[in-house]
């Protein structure tokens, strides 16, 4: 599939790919096929090369194993002339040249960490100009993936940073004896140790292992003395290391507005530099013959852009505009239904002022930069006589319990719980984050939502504010904290702070997202949401994992309450949060044909986290130098796979440095119930479009995000409901009170 376009801007967009050529002619290879365990490359069924058939091999099964010394005769193994280029020998092809890559910087004595699965090559370069954690060595980490271009039809080198890893200078063997005492409350264990950077001399040559800790101290030849620990959260913890970092969600309510780091420069000079220093010479291309013209320019037809409007987003009495912070200012697409809204205030005793000031701020306004609540939800409120003013902050729960069970509140009246909390969501402490976590569900049960805001964030915030920029102007960086806390309560209570400005269609939109909470040692928790095409929310539901029973019954409720409303959808799309196997789909499809419903389902797969694999560049002309393309640029990668850009830098606007530079999100287009899969070049417009557009109906934060929120509600709600104790009884699906 191809696009053509007509930028109306001068653009210079590439890849951080490298082309190469496979051998015009067939390279002779050496196989043997046998059972016992061997000290050579295994190949599999999935990985040998297709002509080891007319070689005289037998047809291979599941459990054969294929022994390859690759180009080095060896007793005993048949030569075979294999033709790299051919697609039957891909796989076969990717792990002959990841092998040659391994040992090229393996030579070099560059340590190289191998994935066990991919074979693909991750390459650590040490690194400690900047390096902070004192007592430790910082390495920065490419990866070079063996990759084949289907657009262009042509292998290629991936090339990507992979940001930087610690690993300390004392050894295992050093931190698990470091407590001399035995009755010591602070003792080190195996546990802390994740993966390790191992040293093993053979023939007199230094090699380098990077792997599990677990793994390693199985073998024989282990030696806690030669293993360093890689830095991981437990060592931190343990160790008291502190990289001078704050853990700040991007899109947090609550945080200084200040210039973000342009990622886009970083990762580009770090995989120049790379290239130059390695790459681009002529022994590497003696291996893999890349090209002499460096990193990949994108094929002007594999170049697609979204829809013009599909930036805007409606406000009230209809008003358009593409920023939302500068939107929202006209107020709320739709106001909050209720019309007796009441501000309950939780907060600590010694937060008592701290607490009247907030709610000061939310009637009134705030530098004259913040006009007040009533802007942003459209309604009159009023604050609650009854607040729970925290005793103990080491008992808040049974307070809070105490006092939701001794106040009788208004059943005509929705509250908001404006909550000062000593405790973030984001708190290193387990036990902390679960209080966190659980006054939110108290509150729920009593069919009250909560605007959370930490108090120590809050403080450092004013005093900054206390200042001013370096124009002279007085800073105001609290406003965009209430200006964001204040959308997020109007969605909360139903309001919609603006909508897509997108012709309303009869199609259901379902957005499945899934969360892995390691501390609780929980399992996948996954969430699936509902919305029309113009990015009005209907409801969610959420299950295990494995309950793909409980994904496709949904699906189907999702179905059957829109079609209660609105007539059958006339298709649905479903935004599923990694790749959706057959199996998962079988279960969706069954579903459906039990409502009687024959529709096309496209699944678009979309990676939950920024493409750093995949980047796409804008080298522009001699003025423009972030290196970022326009938003809604997207590259055609082949195999219904996209690059989108997702970011505030329009055409014929000037690029406000202050929103950020997301990297592009990954996407995979897929229509499983047809089985040539092969989709309409406009479907393919409008469902990038659609991603595209539901980015843009985040209401947690005025600030642009690069994921839609089919991918980020579920994430939310998934990542929450491990701490919650009685998930069942609490939840509201209708209303969005999580944001």
């Amino acid at each position: 599939m191809s696009f053509t376009t007509a930028p109306r801007v001068t653009e210079n967009l590439f890849l951080n790919t490298l082309k190469f050529k496979f051998p015009t002619e067939p390279v002779t290879f050496y196989f043997m096929l046998a059972s016992d365990k061997m000290n050579y490359t295994t190949l599999t069924r999935l990985n040998c090369p297709i002509e080891l058939k007319k070689a005289g091999f037998k047809s291979l099964g599941n459990t054969d194993k294929v022994y390859s010394t690759f180009k080095y005769p060896q007793e005993g193994f048949t030569p075979v002339k294999v033709n790299l280029s051919l697609s039957d020998n891909y796989y076969f092809a990717k792990k002959y040249y990841n092998r040659l890559i391994n040992k090229y910087f393996k030579h070099k004595g560059i340590i190289v960490d191998q994935n066990s699965i991919t074979n693909d090559n991750q390459i650590w370069i040490l690194n400690n100009q900047d390096n902070d954690i004192p007592d430790s060595n910082k390495y920065d980490r490419y990866s070079l993936k063996v990759d084949f271009d289907h657009f262009n039809n042509t292998p290629q080198l991936v090339l990507s940073f992979d940001r930087p890893t610690w690993v300390l200078h004392k050894s295992v063997e050093q931190i698990l004896s470091a407590v001399d005492d035995p009755f010591s409350p602070i003792q080190p264990t195996a546990n802390l140790f994740g993966r390790v950077l191992y040293r093993i001399e053979q023939e007199g040559i230094t090699k380098h292992i990077v792997d599990k800790y677990k793994y390693l101290a199985s073998k024989d030849y282990f030696d806690s003395a030669n293993a360093f620990p890689v830095i991981n959260r437990e060592i931190k913890s343990f160790l008291k290391i502190s990289d001078g970092t704050l853990d700040v969600s991007e899109e947090s309510q609550v945080a200084i507005r200040e210039k973000p780091k342009n990622r886009y420069t970083k990762y580009y000079n770090k995989i120049h530099l790379f290239y130059q220093n390695y790459l681009d010479n002529e022994e590497f291309r003696a291996i893999v013959n890349i090209h002499k013209n460096g990193f990949s320019r994108a094929n002007p037809l594999q170049i697609g852009h979204t829809n013009s409007s599909s930036k805007q987003l409606i406000f009230e009495n209809n008003i358009t505009q593409y920023n939302p912070q500068m939107g929202i200012n006209n107020g709320p697409y739709q106001a909050t239904p209720y019309s007796n809204i009441k501000l309950l205030s939780i907060f600590p005793k010694k937060d008592k002022d701290i607490a009247r000031n907030l709610l000061i701020f939310f009637k009134n306004n705030y530098k004259n930069f913040f006009d007040g609540l009533k802007k942003y939800i459209g309604k009159d409120f009023s604050f609650s006589k009854d607040y729970l003013e925290i005793q103990d902050v080491h008992n808040i729960i049974g307070e809070l319990d105490n006092f939701l069970f001794n106040t009788k509140l208004d059943s005509n009246s929705q509250y908001v719980a404006i909550y000062l909390t000593p405790i973030g969501k984001h708190s290193a402490d387990h036990q902390a984050r679960k209080i966190y976590y659980q006054v939110k569900e108290r509150l729920l049960k009593y069919r009250i939502v909560s605007q959370c805001i930490e108090t120590e964030k809050m403080l450092a915030i004013l005093k900054d504010d206390d200042g001013k920029d370096k124009y002279g102007n007085p800073r105001k960086n609290f406003a965009y904290t209430l200006q964001n806390m204040s959308i997020a309560i109007n969605a909360k209570i139903a309001g919609t702070p603006w909508r897509l400005s997108s012709p309303k269609q009869n199609e259901l939109v379902v957005g499945v997202g899934a969360f892995r909470n390691v501390e609780t040692d929980t399992q996948y928790i996954g969430s699936a949401f509902s919305f029309d095409n113009t990015g009005s929310f209907n409801s969610f539901e959420y299950f295990q994992k494995d309950e793909l029973r409980e994904l496709a019954g949904s699906i189907q409720n999702a179905i059957i309450n829109f079609t209660k409303i609105n007539n059958k959808p006339e298709r649905l799309i479903i935004h599923y949060y990694k790749r959706m196997n057959s199996k998962e789909f079988s279960v969706i499809e069954n579903a459906l044909h039990k409502l009687d419903v024959d529709i096309p389902i496209y699944v678009v797969s979309i990676c939950k986290t920024e493409s750093e694999d995949f980047v796409l560049f804008d080298g522009g002309d001699n003025s423009y130098s972030d290196l970022m393309p326009y938003s809604g640029r997207y590259v055609n990668l082949g195999n219904n796979s996209y690059l989108l850009c997702n970011n505030t830098r329009y055409e014929n606007c000037k690029l406000n440095p202050y929103d950020g530079f997301p990297f592009p999100i990954k996407i995979k287009i897929e229509c499983p119930n047809d089985s040539a899969n092969q989709i309409d070049t406009n479907i393919i417009s409008q469902l990038i479009d659609q991603v595209y557009q539901f980015s843009r109906i985040y209401w947690k934060s005025v600030k642009q995000q690069n994921l839609p929120v089919t991918i980020k509600y579920p994430e939310m709600i998934a990542q929450m409901l491990p701490y919650f104790q009685n998930a069942t009884t609490s939840i509201d699906t209708k209303h969005l009170w999580f944001l």
